[in-house]
């Protein structure tokens, strides 16, 4: 840590009494319900500003704790506190309103802490509670979703990972070493809206699922173009660079022995869409990718330079803005005479669908390239335009996957015939495939069906993943 750094630490612990009293609490309020949108059952508004809604809709809104039914209508819900039982996120709700419910959760671990045991995982009517102990951070998901414990393990250490990338694991530590009883939430504020946009791509991106990237379906002519005109003239500090599109991975420049590993990126990823602040300017910000470094940060260059596409370049050196800034503008102008630029615009534009394939009564698929740690599927068609039925397929991929990656009894096939649509899992070394087809189609069909579109995946390999990075 930098004495900078060591400073700027110290004054945040030093200084709670100042950061506590910037905020109200309804402005805080305001802030915590703004984030969460469309994807809460709440409703924000500013407080002091004319409102249309009536006041007890006002009241219901600020009012949402774990007494009140529209907080417990939520199926899923996450907590992170600190070893102390200080509140510092939940998914849904204020806080400051969920003290008690975090103070009886760290109970529930030191119950189990007193007998030299660790709480895991505990099922209570259609409840799921998995805990993750992540000293000083204990990170909680309580679930009616169905989901497996193991998907919800993961799925905090993803939540555990977005914290580190804005406060490594050494300034964490060092944080609650000097103060167990540490607000870590003035630390996060700002970032908050990180934790909320992870929570809502856990129920849409199967990457997190998979433990791999989607790719951008783009022709190698393209790719391989845009991938020379990154690796011409890197300045020498640059680590990584990355152009990232409609939240898909087009290309990476890497050092040729290292590579970035899925989560980090899907951590970076997140980042780009889960604020719009990115796409109004330049950007310069540290970030700690945990795979890579948990203990340092690194410092990410974002630059949006296209309507969905944005060029992302991790430095070492802090004081590189302006060089990355211009090689930017070179990449760019590189782009742009060549037309590469507005053919990456229009792949973006134009997702390809499980229609395209061209099998009859086929709905959807997932194929995961083991070797590349890359996955491919097509965008959603009807019925899965309906959120409901949208819902369904995700929660049926999900427990495909739980059960071809048993702890206990892993398998290498698994079909199953619903009421609503047939899948078919199915597990090599090279690949993982899952295809989802009518109800109505015999199993025979579904085999047949499944090696056609494993051709069809082979012919079009190099246009679906990334098969030779650029490297230096």
């Amino acid at each position: 840590m930098t004495d900078q750094q060591e400073q700027e630490l110290s004054t945040s612990l030093d200084s709670s009494s100042s950061i506590g009293s910037s905020l109200s609490e309804n402005n805080k309020m305001y802030n915590k319900l703004k984030r969460q949108g469309s994807r809460s059952s709440v409703l924000a508004t500013r407080p002091g500003r004319s409102q249309s809604i009536s006041k007890d809709s006002q009241k219901q809104v600020m009012n949402e704790d774990p007494d009140t039914k529209t907080w417990s209508r939520h199926k899923k819900h996450f907590f992170i506190l600190s070893s102390a039982g200080k509140p510092i996120w939940t998914r849904y709700g204020d806080e400051a309103g969920i003290s008690s419910l975090m103070g009886v959760i760290q109970a529930i671990i030191s119950f189990f802490q007193a007998d030299d045991d660790s709480v895991k995982c505990m099922n209570a009517g259609h409840h799921k509670f998995v805990f993750q102990l992540k000293d000083p951070l204990y990170l909680v998901a309580v679930a009616k979703t169905g989901e497996s414990e193991a998907h919800l393990r993961d799925q905090l250490l993803y939540l555990h990972s977005q914290i580190l990338s804005v406060l490594t694991s050494l300034q964490l530590t060092k944080i609650f070493e000097q103060r167990i009883n540490f607000d870590l939430r003035r630390l996060l504020s700002g970032t908050e809206v990180f934790l909320d946009s992870l929570s809502t791509l856990f129920n849409n991106d199967h990457g997190f699922m998979l433990g791999a990237l989607q790719c951008l379906r783009v022709s190698k002519t393209l790719r391989d173009q845009i991938g020379n005109a990154l690796a011409d003239g890197r300045p020498k500090d640059l680590l990584y660079a990355i152009i990232v599109s409609n939240g898909k991975l087009v290309t990476l420049l890497r050092p040729r022995k290292h590579s970035l590993h899925p989560s980090d990126l899907h951590l970076l990823f997140n980042m780009l869409t889960g604020s719009t602040t990115f796409r109004t300017a330049e950007s310069w910000t540290p970030l700690c990718l945990p795979k890579l470094n948990s203990k340092g940060f690194l410092h990410a260059y974002i630059c949006y330079i296209e309507r969905d596409t944005a060029v992302v370049m991790i430095s070492t050196n802090k004081d590189s803005f302006f060089e990355l800034s211009d090689w930017k503008k070179q990449i760019v102008e590189t782009l742009t005479s060549s037309g590469a630029l507005l053919k990456l615009q229009q792949a973006a534009d134009e997702s390809y669908s499980a229609s395209d394939i061209g099998i009859p009564a086929l709905r959807h698929f997932i194929y995961k390239s083991k070797m590349h740690i890359q996955f491919t599927c097509p965008e959603l068609e009807a019925p899965y335009t309906n959120p409901v039925n949208r819902r369904r397929l995700h929660r049926l991929y999900q427990r495909s996957h739980d059960r071809l990656h048993s702890k206990t009894r892993p398998l290498k096939l698994y079909y199953l015939a619903g009421e609503h649509e047939s899948i078919l899992g199915w597990i090599t070394s090279s690949f993982e495939l899952y295809v989802v087809f009518n109800a109505t189609v015999p199993k025979s069909t579904v085999i047949t069906s499944s090696n056609h579109l494993l051709r069809w995946i082979k012919k079009h390999e190099d246009m679906l993943f990334i098969l030779n990075s650029p490297v230096f």
